[in-house]
């Protein structure tokens, strides 16, 4: 019970957050966006850091696009499709999660479900077949391991892109889990791309890094034309693992296995 009313509690104060700029994104650079970090559906505190930059750069089409999304209970998009109604497609490959996430969204034709592994050969054509054919707002990429390439080959355009890095890998370095063999994440610190490779991939791109989370997780890159508001990237945090906040890593690998180095 105390779980549930943490949450709402948490989702007023984000709904307040983005009544506060609902004429128009708010002025002023914008600095740390830790303080900013809000749960309340998201993993961690991704649902005030969406907020935040959202608040700066506005949101145009008010719309989205998350995949690995499971059950639909937790999500980097969820509260913008429940709180906010947006429109959107959430993607999930798991037979029995697909299921709870269609129930869930049954009766909202404006989110659509689609049961799909998501790779860098069919992402564009699921989303324009989900009817998001001008792309949306906002890209949430977590699928443990080949999230890299999947952004690389997209040709998505969107004002913000949320992707899980790999905080156990050095960030200066660019390495990233091989697209083939194709390997599932078996709770290890064997997982898709340091912060270096999604940094490198970013800026070819055309989008700047603004925020990783204090848990870790996830980065957050704005387009470059949006992205007068914030500072240069040598002032955003860098985070090692601090996986539930207590500074939590996952178990070293075992049997091998080898990243590649993107670039060459």
């Amino acid at each position: 019970m105390s779980d549930r009313r943490t949450t709402y509690l948490a989702l007023s104060a984000l709904a307040a957050r983005y009544a506060a700029h609902a004429d128009g994104p708010r002025p002023g650079p914008a600095g740390d966006l830790t303080p900013s970090e809000l749960k309340v559906f998201s993993q961690n505190g991704e649902d005030g850091v969406i907020e935040a930059i959202l608040g700066r750069i506005g949101h145009g089409p008010a719309s989205f696009v998350e995949f690995g999304v499971e059950s639909g209970v937790e999500g980097n998009c969820v509260f913008l499709a429940d709180v906010l109604g947006w429109r959107g497609l959430f993607m999930e490959a798991d037979e029995g999660r697909f299921a709870a996430l269609s129930g869930k969204y049954e009766h909202r034709p404006e989110v659509r479900t689609t049961h799909a592994a998501v790779g860098p050969g069919n992402i564009d054509r699921l989303v324009r077949e989900a009817g998001l054919a001008d792309g949306p707002a906002v890209l949430s990429i977590d699928v443990d391991g080949i999230d890299y390439w999947i952004w690389r080959a997209s040709e998505l355009r969107p004002r913000l892109v949320v992707i899980e890095y790999n905080a156990h890998l050095r960030p200066e370095e660019q390495l990233v889990q091989p697209l083939e063999p194709a390997v599932a994440w078996d709770e290890t610190d064997y997982f898709g791309a340091s912060l270096g490779a999604l940094r490198a991939l970013a800026t070819a791109k055309g989008y700047r890094l603004v925020h990783t989370d204090l848990a870790g997780v996830n980065a957050f890159f704005v387009r470059e034309d949006l992205a007068q508001g914030f500072g240069p990237e040598a002032g955003v945090p860098v985070r090692a693992p601090n996986y539930s906040l207590i500074g939590a890593r996952h178990r070293p690998h075992t049997g091998g296995r080898r990243y590649v180095d993107p670039s060459g």
